[in-house]
């Protein structure tokens, strides 16, 4: 564990795991906190640097200003600084939306997003505006009958200004870390995806 310095005076709990030159930067969903993606996180450390964090609020981080996409970034600069090139945005629910908005701003420092059950919006946190502005590969999944999720998903997805923007969806009501967690398809589809587009 360390702290993470995020955006304003924001002191956030996170967890480093694996190296390499790309790095997976794990965001995870509401009433969450890193723990979350465990063992996850471990399987794609095999592969890849892994940096998971608590948004400010959340798990051991303490409360802040509520920038989430600024957390993200910061996190991903963190990655970069210890030596990864090729950073991929991962995040689970309103992680999601934090992701989409975080790699609007990042531009071409951020290779990827990989956004599971993401809701068009979140409080101040708006994925469907950003959309518009994310150019690198972006991979949407969600459950079928997580049914607001899934719609929401839908609309960001064909508001993203990627051409590669694949998208995978399942039966069920699965929501965020549980797409991962409990279907070997999107295990799978992730590792592809990530893989696909660093090398």
């Amino acid at each position: 564990m360390f702290v993470l310095d995020g955006p304003g005076r924001d002191r956030l709990a996170a967890v480093s795991i694996g190296t390499g030159s790309v790095a997976v930067i794990l965001a995870h969903q509401v009433s969450g906190s890193l723990c979350e993606w465990w063992p996850y996180a471990r399987s794609l450390a095999a592969r890849f640097r892994v940096v998971a964090f608590d948004f400010d609020g959340f798990g051991a981080s303490p409360s802040g200003d509520g920038n989430y996409p600024g957390e993200v970034a910061a996190a991903a600069n963190w990655a970069r600084h210890h030596g990864s090139r090729r950073i991929i945005l991962m995040g689970a629910s309103m992680g999601g939306t934090a992701v989409m908005v975080a790699a609007a701003r990042l531009g071409d420092r951020a290779a990827g997003v990989i956004d599971l059950s993401g809701p068009a919006t979140f409080g101040d946190v708006k994925a469907l505006s950003a959309a518009r502005h994310v150019h690198a590969p972006v991979m949407f999944g969600y459950a079928r009958l997580d049914t607001a999720f899934a719609a929401d998903v839908r609309r960001v997805r064909a508001a993203t200004a990627a051409r590669d923007k694949p998208v995978v969806s399942v039966g069920g009501m699965a929501h965020g870390v549980d797409l991962v967690v409990g279907y070997a398809k999107f295990r799978h589809a992730v590792l592809r995806f990530i893989e696909t587009i660093t090398h």
